[in-house]
């Protein structure tokens, strides 16, 4: 089998495609469903387990939209109010109220 110029363009064409086809493939990845969208707008279930007391309570508004922040670990009304009592006060929230 001799080499032709009309071989060698063919192989040369044929290669250039494949490498074409390669770099096409690694630069342009197959997306998902879930890419460039928020995954989920509300849990799933709509009871949440208290943090602080393990007991099961159903999401309030308030948890729902840090839901949507991306919290996942909630306190019920009593454990929330009684983890504000216990935490020191914030200095820059007094220096903002001046």
């Amino acid at each position: 089998m001799s080499l032709t110029p009309e071989l060698i363009f063919a192989m040369a064409v044929a290669a250039i495609a494949f490498l074409a086809g390669v770099l096409y493939f690694r630069l342009h990845p197959r997306r998902t469903r879930s890419v460039g969208r928020v995954v989920s707008r509300q849990p799933a279930n709509l009871r949440f387990t208290c943090k602080g007391c393990s007991q099961e309570f159903t999401h309030s508004r308030q948890t729902l939209n840090a839901w949507q922040k991306g919290t996942r670990q909630f306190f019920c009304k009593a454990c929330h109010t009684k983890r504000l009592h216990e935490r020191p006060p914030d200095r820059s929230a007094q220096v903002k109220r001046r």
